[in-house]
């Protein structure tokens, strides 16, 4: 049962001991010159507890519960986290650091005008402005700082936490990276990891490029020597959510996303047949056994149920490092919270240019947001009548897609008002409703399906008609829009006091 968390002890970054320290432009980008950029730009928005929390007791996720209840969504640093072990961490943990619009502007460095929409289109600039990494040695490392290695390795000494009620244990939910044995690029993405003992855990794969990395050295009857990074500039967490070709190499991407090549260091178990990044907070070094699976799960998923226990695809993580700086930050994310997964638009990017390459004339698309996820929202301006059934179809090749909606490019496809008015007026389901049948390949976190492997898919055609008068849009006319200002209607005071409803805007 997730429990209260009362009278909590809380600081702003305000405060003298919230500045992070050693912050210079000039420095390589971490979490902590992120930080220090956020809590200059919003100081009121970079929270620090000061009470002691045990995250292996739902204490955190309360916390995040009952801000998400008030819409409010800090970046939470909290300085006195209990380990599994049940004593104080000299680990901090941190949450929420990409979960809103100006986090992630901030994050990418670039304007705070810039919206939604164009955050996609840059997260596809910056894919395509790949950066080679560069090695350094370790002693220029700062995840170096402190090294546990063989039987000093203890996870219990993390801050981790239970994330959610039901969930098989106490689980790591970050990025992962390892090297394909036959082609040496780098593969950086997220799995679930629930912790089993002081050194292993489960390493969940959908079948996707880790799993494909994997197998590639199972298939030989190698080990597959993986790292784990729990903290670092949001920047690379979102260059971690790339969904592009396994030829490419994920760290250049990543290096897209920072604006700057990412520093990489030997690791310590395997040296430079696995480059780790040097400048992150935490990384857990170790080997995925092959043939060796182990039981994983259940787990609060990213679709709001929870995901179910598994077997087949959960490899044993076997724990030979850990590194960290000496005043680290863990970090995690609980899902879906706030509905504001900010992280994954780097994903939407590639949905974006998936849908572009099928249909040029695609302007936008939505797929993040508990309304979104299996569903996907295309705007486009259409030139002919089978573009619709173009751009879904490529959008339906991506695993995690099942639902697609394609609008005009009136319709603004972060909303949810302006989808469902949509929906409902330019629909004739008879007509442009089409029902693919159980053959397309699911998301193993979709509840809904009946099969394990399988499900069905549908296609709406919201669009309106080229080939037959459409009703017109009501709408003010420009001219009276741009001649009336409230400001010479209704006194300043009083517009300022008016309330923002965003019950109906997710965004």
């Amino acid at each position: 049962m997730v429990r209260a968390c009362a009278s909590l002890h809380v600081t702003t970054a305000a405060s003298e001991s919230a500045l992070p320290e050693g912050a210079d432009v000039g420095m390589p980008k971490s979490l902590t010159t992120f930080l220090a950029e956020f809590q200059r730009d919003f100081p009121n928005e970079l929270v620090r507890v000061g009470k002691v929390v045990n995250p292996g007791n739902y204490d955190v996720t309360a916390v995040v519960k009952h801000l998400g209840a008030r819409r409010q969504f800090p970046i939470l640093i909290f300085e006195r986290p209990l380990n599994l072990h049940g004593e104080l961490s000299p680990i901090q943990l941190a949450l929420s650091c990409e979960n809103s619009q100006r986090k992630i502007q901030i994050a990418l460095g670039v304007s705070r005008e810039m919206n939604r929409a164009e955050l996609a289109e840059e997260c596809l600039r910056r894919e395509a402005d790949r950066r080679k990494p560069v090695v350094v040695d370790r002693s220029e490392a700062p995840v170096k700082e402190v090294i546990h290695k063989g039987a000093d390795v203890d996870l219990f000494e993390l801050p981790l936490m239970r994330h959610h009620e039901m969930d098989g244990g106490p689980y790591i939910d970050m990025s992962s990276v390892a090297r394909d044995r036959a082609s040496g690029v780098y593969n950086v993405s997220y799995h679930r990891m629930e912790v089993k003992d002081r050194n292993h855990t489960a390493f969940y794969m959908s079948i996707q490029h880790m799993w494909r990395i994997f197998r590639g050295y199972e298939e030989c009857g190698e080990e597959c020597p993986v790292a784990t990074v729990t903290g670092h500039h949001p920047a690379y967490h979102m260059g971690a959510c790339y969904g592009g070709p396994f030829e490419v190499d994920e760290y250049e991407v990543i290096g897209g996303y920072l604006q700057e090549p990412l520093r990489l260091t030997p690791s310590e178990s395997f040296g430079e047949r696995l480059l780790v990044p040097a400048d992150a907070e935490i990384v857990v070094e170790g080997a995925l056994l092959p043939g060796k699976r182990v039981t994983e799960g259940p787990f609060g998923e990213v679709n709001g149920y929870i995901g179910p226990q598994g077997f087949e695809r959960a490899a044993l993580y076997e724990v030979r490092a850990i590194t960290r700086r000496k005043d680290a930050v863990h970090q995690s994310i609980i899902t879906p919270e706030g509905d504001k997964p900010w992280l994954d638009i780097a994903r939407e990017g590639a949905y974006l240019r998936r849908a572009r390459e099928a249909v040029p004339g695609v302007t936008a698309v939505c797929t993040s947001g508990r309304h979104a996820l299996l569903n996907v929202f295309i705007a486009m301006k259409k030139m002919s009548e089978g573009d619709p059934g173009r751009a879904a179809a490529a959008i339906l090749t991506i695993d995690w897609a099942k639902n697609v909606f394609v609008f005009d490019d009136d319709i603004d496809v972060y909303n949810p008002t302006e989808i469902l008015w949509a929906l409902a007026t330019r629909v004739q389901p008879h007509r442009q409703v089409s029902i693919i049948g159980e053959i397309m390949r699911g998301s193993l976190i979709d509840p809904s399906m009946t099969d394990p492997r399988k499900t069905s898919a549908m296609i709406i055609d919201a669009t309106r008609p080229l080939d037959r008068p459409f009703s017109p849009v009501s709408k003010c006319p420009e001219e009276a829009l741009a001649r009336i200002r409230l400001e010479d209607y209704i006194p300043k005071e009083i517009l300022q006091a008016i309330p923002i409803d965003r019950t109906t805007y997710w965004a």
